[in-house]
């Protein structure tokens, strides 16, 4: 409101309420006019945490997600090495196997030759 509207409105209070009441009836207002003041700002401060507290929510359901898909990354890369090793074990075995197959055939060729002819 501008001055000019609260003077009109002051105006005429006093000339309907008179000098003697216009002062109880102005704090009366005030008072009223701080209440209400207070109701809005408490509305407006739970309005306000409210919404903080969803934003919240969602920034930890983000981050949720995010170490989510993380750990879901790290199992897979750990199945993969867990693959990766048993592969290079079994060609290791694999390996080692035909090595040792090789030096059996060929000490039994070579027994096989140094045996005398009947």
């Amino acid at each position: 409101m501008s001055f000019w509207e609260v003077f009109v409105v002051g105006v005429i209070a006093l000339i309907v309420l008179g000098p003697e009441r216009l002062p109880k009836a102005a704090r009366t207002v005030g008072l009223w006019v701080g209440k209400a003041k207070q109701g809005f700002n408490s509305i407006k401060t739970e309005i306000d945490r409210e919404l903080k507290v969803k934003e919240l929510q969602e920034q930890i359901a983000a981050q949720k997600q995010n170490l989510e898909n993380q750990m879901g990354l790290e199992s897979l890369n750990q199945a993969q090495q867990d693959m990766n090793q048993l592969m290079d074990d079994a060609n290791q075995s694999l390996t080692t196997s035909n090595s040792a197959t090789d030096k059996n055939t060929n000490k039994s060729a070579s027994t096989s030759n140094d045996k005398p002819a009947e």
